[in-house]
Formats: structure tokens, C-alpha cells, sequence
């Protein structure tokens, strides 16, 4: 798949989410002592067929310096996303992942409504893990704007639509070729890509100098917690 067709499949999937206006506090990008300690994660799910397209986004965007400190940060959870910037803005906004996306989109009033009208139609339990994740993502400072795509978004969150459609255009994409691919699949024992990691890990294994990948990476994957590759 070229690049200019992944960033158009993702831009649809993308435009299914109700838009929203925040006070940009930043509070979302960036971790508290608290859920540090229990391995919440920045940017979190990251699928490999968005890191691409980020990826994409900062070499056209970016001046060089600023494109070999996103391109060569590893961190694979770090305190604070590397893409906010200093007036608590998104620096990659247009191109941000589906998480960021649909973060706090849904608040208990209509997180409760979507529930209810779901009941008896889908299993309980993707009802109930719906629920459960999405009150964990409620934040009084989100207005949507959009909500006339609420009934449909909640359906999508549901039924794991977005998380279909973003495994299918993770599994069309390459990390990498050559002595990258040869040292990732020797240390990972597989042949399969991680399809959900952080900008940092995906950064570690795409991006980083070669002669950092042969003399690090194998440490770095076994001490990786966020690969669902493994």
C-alpha cells in the first residue's frame, strides 16, 4: 500500500470521530506519579500503519533537528508524550492517533446511553469492557462537536470496528527491510511485526542508527512490556 493511499484509509476511519474542543491543559499527554506506577502509557495504543503515517508527517513538517529528536526518541513509556509542545498543543495534530482521537469523546451520560441501547444486541461483555474503558477517559474539559456521530462512534468502540480496520491496514505495512528486519525477527523469534507498540519502541526497531539496533535492541525487546507482538 503507498503511502498516500494508507494516509487516505486512515483519514476515513479517522473522520468517524466526533470531533471536539478541549482547554488544552495537556493533562491527557502527560502522566501523573500515579499512573506512572501503574504502567498507564502516552499515546497508547499506537497501531504500526499510524506510526508510519507520523512518521511521514514529521520528515514533511519538521525542521532536521527537530526530526532526528522525534525520529531517535526510544522511550518506550515515557512521562510525557514527545509531541506536545510547549503551549500544551499537539505538534502532530492532524496526523494524531485514533487514541488520542477518542479520548474523553465519550462522558458517563452517553457512555451509559450507548450501553443501554446496545444491551441484548451484543455481548455483554464487549458492553461491559466498552464501560469500563471509556470511564477511565472522561474528562470534564472535552466539548464534542460533532454529535451527531456519537451513536455510530459508541457502535464502533463497541463491536471493536476502528481496532478491525486498524489491524487490517497495521498487517499491509513494512517496518522494515534489510539488516533491520533480519535483527528483529532473530531476536523476536517471529516472523509478525508488532501491530501495537509506542512511538519510542516502534522508533527503536524503524528508526534509530543501525549500529545502535545491533548493539542494543535485544535488551530493549526484553525488557519491552507494550509490544503485542511478543
Amino acid at each position: 500500500m503507498s503511502q498516500r493511499d494508507l494516509a487516505s484509509e486512515l483519514q476515513e476511519l479517522y473522520d468517524q470521530v466526533p470531533a471536539t474542543r478541549c482547554a488544552h491543559s495537556g493533562e491527557c499527554c502527560v502522566l501523573t506519579d500515579d499512573e506512572f506506577d501503574n504502567d498507564y502509557a502516552t499515546m497508547f495504543p499506537l497501531y504500526s500503519a499510524e506510526y508510519k503515517n507520523i512518521v511521514e508527517y514529521v520528515k514533511e513538517n519538521f525542521p532536521p533537528h527537530r526530526q532526528r529528536d522525534l525520529l531517535n526518541f526510544r522511550l518506550e513509556r515515557p512521562r510525557q508524550c514527545p509531541f506536545l509542545d510547549a503551549g500544551h498543543n499537539c505538534s502532530i495534530y492532524p496526523v494524531r492517533p485514533l487514541i488520542c482521537r477518542t479520548y474523553a469523546v465519550m462522558n458517563h451520560q452517553t457512555i451509559a446511553g450507548a450501553a443501554a441501547s446496545q444491551k441484548g444486541l451484543v455481548p455483554q461483555d464487549w458492553i461491559d469492557g466498552f464501560v469500563l474503558r471509556e470511564s477511565g477517559m472522561v474528562c470534564p474539559r472535552v466539548e464534542v462537536v460533532e454529535p451527531e456521530k456519537l451513536e455510530q462512534h459508541a457502535s464502533n468502540l463497541i463491536d471493536s470496528t476502528y481496532e478491525r480496520v486498524l489491524t487490517k491496514l497495521s498487517q499491509s505495512v513494512e517496518l522494515a527491510t534489510g539488516e533491520r528486519a533480519k535483527i528483529f525477527h532473530r531476536v523476536a523469534w517471529r516472523r509478525a511485526w508488532p501491530l501495537r507498540w509506542t512511538w519510542g519502541g516502534f522508533n527503536a526497531l524503524c528508526t534509530t542508527p543501525l549500529d545502535w539496533l545491533r548493539s542494543h535492541f535485544k535488551s530493549y525487546w526484553k525488557k519491552a512490556v507494550l509490544a503485542d507482538a511478543r
